[in-house]
């Protein structure tokens, strides 16, 4: 678990809801709280500590791809959080499944905090 580094306690947005297989295609920032539930926004600047709000802990955070029902692109990239584990990116990957979605092949990039290439997970 990680606080995100902006501390400030920023109300969450309104649009933020746990991702399911109805979530429109499109590009979102998600965070994974602390119960393990995947929470969206579609993607833009600086969102990922207004996704719980409140300056909340999250289990993992990144960016995702939704295309006709499916996780094409799930990644550990998020300079609010910063996570460096590829462990917790494949426990997002399996949350997402349990939540509704198919993952597909090669979707899961791990990015590592060295700036070396990103790693493909599933």
């Amino acid at each position: 678990m990680k606080f995100p580094i902006d501390q400030t306690p920023y109300p969450k947005d309104p649009r933020s809801k746990p991702i399911d297989a109805k979530t429109p295609d499109g590009g979102y920032v998600y965070v994974r709280d602390t119960n393990g539930i995947v929470y969206i926004l579609p993607d833009g600047p600086h969102l990922h500590p207004k996704v719980l709000g409140g300056g909340q802990a999250a289990k993992h955070a990144g960016d995702l791809t939704v295309n006709n029902g499916k996780i094409i692109d799930v990644t550990n990239l998020s300079g609010t959080f910063q996570f460096d584990d590829e462990a917790g990116l494949k426990e997002v990957a399996e949350q997402l499944r349990k939540q509704g979605l198919s993952v597909e092949l090669g979707a899961v990039r791990f990015f590592p905090g060295d700036g070396s290439a990103p790693i493909i997970l599933e």
